[in-house]
Order: C-alpha cells, then sequence, then structure tokens
C-alpha cells in the first residue's frame, strides 16, 4: 500500500478582541513628545485620576492639534476592526469617534500600572522616550512573563489552552490601541531612567446633547481617516 500525502485545507476562526500594533510617524512623534515635556506642570497635573502608581501624569495641554494624525490612525484601527470580524469593509460606515481623554505618563523605576480597563470605547497607548536601560534589562530577564517595563494584555478565562495574556516590551514610536474594556497594565522596570508615554481614550457614536463642551466651546469630533496600512507591517 502506498503512503500518499493527501493535502489539507484549514481555517482559524477570528476570536477575542481586536488590539492593533502600528509605529507612528517620526512627525507625529516628535510634535507628541514637545507637547508632552511642555504640559508636565503642576497645572495639569492628572495622576489622582489615573490608577497608575506614577507619579508624574498629566494632561496634555492642547490635545486638539493631534486630531489630523489621530483620524487617520482610527481609519487604520476601523479597517482593521473590519476584517478582524471577517467583514467586508465599508469606509461610508466610519463611526464619529471624540477624543475624550490624552494624558501623558513620565514612568520612574519601581513605578507600575496595576490590571485595570477603562470606561470607553477605545483606548491607546504610545512609546514617545525608551531608554535602552530598559532594553537590556529585557534582554537580561529570565522568566516567561512579559518582563521589566513590559505592557500586558488580558482576556478570557485562562484556560491553558487558550491564549488569554498578551506582552509586549515596547520600543520609540510604537502604538497599541485596544478596547476599552480589555485589561492591561504595565509592569516596573528598575533602572534610573524615565520612560515618556502617552495615553488617550476614544468615545464611539456619542450623541451631540450627551457631549460636555470643553473650555472653548467646541466638541472635538474625528472622522476616521481613509488610509490602507499593510497587515503586519510593525
Amino acid at each position: 500500500m502506498t503512503d500518499k500525502k493527501q493535502e489539507i485545507s484549514y481555517g482559524i476562526f477570528t476570536w477575542g478582541p481586536c488590539i492593533l500594533h502600528l509605529k507612528i510617524s517620526e512627525d507625529f512623534h516628535k510634535l507628541l513628545l514637545e507637547e508632552a515635556l511642555a504640559s508636565r506642570t503642576k497645572e495639569l497635573d492628572y495622576s489622582s485620576k489615573l490608577a497608575g502608581v506614577i507619579k508624574e501624569e498629566y494632561m496634555f495641554r492642547k490635545k486638539e492639534i493631534f486630531l489630523p494624525w489621530i483620524a487617520q490612525i482610527l481609519g487604520v484601527y476601523d479597517e482593521a476592526f473590519q476584517k478582524h470580524k471577517n467583514l467586508r469593509y465599508k469606509p461610508e460606515d466610519k463611526p464619529n469617534y471624540l477624543l475624550s481623554s490624552l494624558w501623558v505618563n513620565f514612568m520612574k523605576k519601581h513605578e507600575f500600572n496595576p490590571p485595570h480597563d477603562h470606561s470607553d470605547e477605545l483606548s491607546f497607548v504610545i512609546f514617545l522616550d525608551v531608554p535602552p536601560e530598559i532594553t537590556k534589562e529585557q534582554e537580561a530577564y529570565d522568566g516567561r512573563s512579559g518582563g521589566p517595563g513590559s505592557l500586558g494584555f488580558l482576556y478570557g478565562e485562562g484556560n491553558r489552552q487558550a491564549i488569554t495574556y498578551q506582552s509586549v516590551k515596547p520600543k520609540n514610536r510604537d502604538m497599541f490601541i485596544f478596547p476599552s474594556w480589555i485589561k492591561h497594565y504595565v509592569a516596573p522596570f528598575y533602572s534610573d531612567v524615565t520612560r515618556v508615554s502617552v495615553s488617550g481614550n476614544i468615545t464611539n457614536s456619542v450623541e451631540l446633547n450627551q457631549i460636555n463642551k470643553g473650555k472653548d466651546g467646541k466638541k472635538e469630533f474625528i472622522k476616521p481617516a481613509s488610509l490602507k496600512a499593510k497587515a503586519g507591517s510593525d
């Protein structure tokens, strides 16, 4: 009897939340870092409203200047989310978004963010300045978790046969967008350096009469821009 190899076709079901990883542009990175340093003032202190064990967290003084870049990135996420659901992408069905909050984190040694979630539709984090000392800590780490300074996402019932945990070792210009209800955390590092990152929340499909006006009386709605992105290019 001849042992014949048979060709087997298979498919894998998409499962769980849609988490997008991309690299922001150098121009966007430069503007964010400049404004992050300019917003590092006592008047903009935001630490009391956040879950992190981080002393220096500040609101951005002018978050509206970032909207053109964020609009493009939300267009990428919207397209990726439709593909994640195995649906045909329809640019005309883009939702309206509102940038509800934006802040900068100056994270130092021994500080951390415990597992937590947010109340909005989408959340994101952008890493602006990751000192090489943290990278060296991660390279020297011998363990099964993400290690020093890692960003972790938790989802699911914890069955060992399922993937319920993902961790990443962030680098400069890395951006992660994810549903706000996903539990996430940031592990501490131990080098005497400061890592700078930006976090924000996005509200989706908000009714006009439910929006509180900002100090300038404007509502900062964002329409995701059409921007093609190659999957797996990060």
